[in-house]
């Protein structure tokens, strides 16, 4: 066991929970990797001359996007109660708070106060406030 391993393991993580948080954390890393890299490549046009060449990168993306949820499926069901609670709480903050958010955002944007909307925006403020859900819920049961 890892410094890291054994220090969760002393406040009270399981120590499955722990190697899939792991697990998660990589697909995670690996789907932003291919999303920044596909993006990357889309804004010098590397792509678009070619279907093969975009329908590769989007292919690659998508299989790892599957991986990321699936790994993260695996994640919640084979967590104790406790955990399961804590990351349903922290979806539904981030749920609940970009749908406000991006409900506001979009009257602004109508009234041409905020410059229009995109994807990135809202891929930050569901991973803030996911982050902000399991911070909360780690004060909040620990």
């Amino acid at each position: 066991m890892t410094n890291f391993e054994e220090e969760c393991a002393r406040k009270g993580l399981v120590a499955r929970d722990i190697k899939n948080a792991i697990i998660v954390n990589f697909w995670i890393l690996a789907w932003a990797v291919t999303l920044g890299a596909v993006s990357y490549l889309s804004d010098y046009q590397w792509y678009t001359a070619s279907w093969w060449a975009s329908s590769a990168g989007l292919l690659v993306h998508l299989s790892v996007g599957i991986g990321m949820i699936l790994a993260f499926k695996r994640f919640v069901k084979e967590a104790d109660d406790l955990e399961r609670k804590i990351q349903l709480d922290a979806l539904a903050i981030s749920v609940g708070l970009t749908v406000v958010t991006f409900s506001s955002y979009s009257i602004l944007e109508m009234s041409a106060v905020v410059p229009e909307l995109t994807a990135a925006y809202l891929i930050v403020v569901m991973s803030m406030g996911y982050a902000l859900g399991l911070i909360i819920g780690r004060i909040r049961f620990r």
